[in-house]
């Protein structure tokens, strides 16, 4: 199974999160993932094979997530723009 924008997913801190956005960067793909309780709570997340996923670290991976954030940012924008109701 694909994860996909918007998608719920269960991570292994028990929290439900929603795919906020999704994005191919140097040949590998990311998910900003958002709690659907508590929006304060996000990780930034590489998908590995069999869509399991490697949280990124805020400090070991930051210059990753700092080139990642405005590509997701953009991703998120068109999904919305294209979402159909």
């Amino acid at each position: 199974m694909e994860i996909k924008y918007q998608d719920i997913i269960t991570l292994s801190d028990k929290n439900k999160y929603v795919v906020a956005s999704k994005v191919n960067y140097n040949n590998s793909t990311y998910v900003y993932l958002v709690d659907i309780n508590n929006n304060a709570n996000f990780k930034y997340a590489e998908m590995e094979n069999n869509n399991l996923l490697s949280e990124l670290d805020n400090v070991i991976d930051k210059e990753l997530i700092v080139k990642l954030i405005p590509l997701l940012y953009n991703n998120s924008k068109r999904d919305i723009i294209n979402i159909q109701f």
